[in-house]
């Protein structure tokens, strides 16, 4: 009966390491603020014609910040670069999405990934967007989901509009959780005193790790050692 039961907890255990493993070394994309998530059941295009600009106030940007994503509202992969222009005080810079939009991050895929030049500091920054491409209007996504809350709404040429325009900020290209794992627990230990914050909340990840898993099997084997009086 032990055996059975060492066997069965060796297999649990097991194919738990192999899932947390996996999902530590998967990569996926680096956001690092989230001004307006995208639309997830309907989307409201928001078409910006001759020359008219999308823009969000107060969106936080960091030395770390690399690239400013937005989400395409075109049912067609014919879409056209954009010209992103992020601006705070003493400090502005201007994109274009990538030369070619058939690669990933084009917005061919319902995703325009703009790499930008990082502020020197962390600012509150107006994120502008419009169609680089004269004669051609930029749709992008937006949203009238009750679900998105924002700062600050979307403005096209300076009017306020119901439709919310997505809008994230990446650090850069996709990372695996485990790649930056300091960054991660520094988050998620934003209020408490660095670098205790950080380090203590990464021992008691790996005392939750190890421990429970060990107590569980010390519980289960102990109860069958007294069971079988053994």
């Amino acid at each position: 009966m032990r055996r059975v039961a060492i066997v069965v907890m060796a297999a649990v255990l097991l194919v738990a390491a192999l899932a947390l493993g996996r999902l530590a070394v998967r990569d996926r994309p680096a956001l690092e603020f989230v001004a307006t998530p995208p639309p997830i059941l309907e989307a409201t295009p928001i078409e910006l014609r001759r020359g008219a600009a999308a823009c969000q106030q107060d969106v936080v940007l960091t030395p770390r910040s690399r690239v400013i994503r937005t989400w395409s509202g075109s049912p067609t992969p014919d879409v056209p670069r954009l010209r992103v222009t992020a601006r705070a005080d003493g400090w502005s810079t201007t994109a274009l999405s990538p030369e070619r939009t058939d690669l990933p991050g084009g917005g061919a895929d319902g995703v325009y990934d703009t790499r930008i030049e990082p502020p020197p500091r962390e600012v509150l920054a107006t994120v502008c967007v419009q169609s680089a491409e004269p004669g051609r209007a930029a749709i992008l996504a937006g949203s009238e989901e009750p679900r998105v809350k924002t700062r600050s709404p979307t403005r096209v040429d300076g009017r306020e509009i119901d439709a919310r325009m997505g809008l994230a900020v990446l650090t850069g290209g996709p990372r695996s959780p485990l790649s930056h794992a300091r960054e991660v627990l520094e988050r998620a230990a934003a209020f408490w005193p660095a670098p205790a914050g950080w380090l203590s909340l990464g021992l008691l990840l790996a005392v939750v790790a190890v421990g429970v898993p060990a107590a569980a099997v010390y519980a289960v084997l102990r109860s069958l050692r007294e069971e079988t009086g053994e």
